[in-house]
């Protein structure tokens, strides 16, 4: 379909946020989450870990208007019966994993902008996402999938927590053609560290993801942007015998972090609603117990 007069896609009202950010504060809880406690936690020293990590970031244009990630909750593909027994349905809550907001972005959508959120919810999925990469290229759908190979080798646990905030900056952005605005970067790290399990285990092997919901070059005046879509980043870091300290062997450890990321930006609202009513057909979700697209 064409564009509207003013060009792009219609989303209705952002407001200007300001990005959650990754500061001493955030970066010294998310260390002492993992017990990483020690009188090197200075105000000092961890401005200059967050230096080092903020200078090795790309420099990007998209910027977000969500961040969230996986919900603390039941997951939403099950419901129970009568008895309390799980049961599978072919229902919007079948499909999409529960979220919650993980971190603010660049704006915050209004409850009654049409924001397209819902419906890239649904394709960032990764099953969802997969398909469409694989299936419907010929049909518009642009997206990029990132999976370096692994960073592994021996390092300090604070060394090995540095590359991750790094490298799920580096590898999401470069999905992008724009790249990924850095304070939406910063604002993901905020808290991408969570509190262990009490005990706390012999291995650091821990996963985590959040997807990002982009906006490309959003017009305040009038309500389009060049662009909307999602970015969704997932990540594992092992540490083996992380919590070996000096007198037992050194104090560096085997790490390996995988990460992969995939995103998709649509410039054309029709397309973004073929790819996401495609993905109903595809999966049998009934269509009646998903949110309609904006436009038919």
């Amino acid at each position: 379909m064409p564009f509207p007069p003013a060009g792009g896609i219609q989303i209705g009202t952002l407001n200007p946020a300001t990005p959650t950010p990754f500061d001493v504060e955030t970066l010294r809880s998310q260390l002492e989450n993992i017990g990483l406690n020690c009188g090197q936690l200075t105000d000092q020293n961890l401005q200059a870990y967050i230096n080092e990590v903020n200078a090795q970031l790309p420099m990007g244009a998209v910027q977000s208007y969500a961040i969230t990630m996986p919900s603390a909750g039941p997951p939403s593909s099950q419901q129970a019966d009568e008895l309390g027994n799980p049961i599978d349905v072919t229902s919007l809550a079948a499909a999409v994993p529960a979220a919650a907001d993980a971190a603010t972005g660049n704006w915050t959508i209004n409850d009654k902008a049409q924001g397209y959120a819902n419906q890239l919810e649904v394709i960032q999925v990764p099953d969802h996402f997969n398909w469409l990469y694989a299936n419907r290229a010929s049909n518009g759908f642009t997206g990029v999938v990132d999976s370096p190979p692994a960073y592994t080798g021996n390092y300090p646990n604070a060394a090995a927590i540095q590359q991750l905030f790094v490298n799920v900056g580096v590898t999401a952005s470069s999905t992008l053609v724009k790249g990924l605005d850095q304070a939406t970067m910063q604002a993901t790290f905020s808290n991408i560290i969570q509190p262990l399990k009490d005990p706390i285990p012999a291995n650091y092997d821990v996963p985590g993801s959040r997807a990002i919901y982009l906006v490309d070059n959003y017009n305040t005046t009038t309500g389009y942007a060049d662009g909307i879509g999602v970015l969704t980043v997932q990540w594992t870091l092992k540490i083996t015998d992380w919590q070996r300290k000096t007198k037992d062997g050194g104090d560096t450890h085997p790490t390996n972090l995988t990460i992969s990321a995939w995103s998709v930006l649509y410039y054309d609202p029709g397309v973004l609603c073929a790819d996401y009513k495609a993905v109903l057909k595809q999966f049998g979700i009934d269509p009646a117990t998903a949110p309609p697209c904006p436009i038919s």
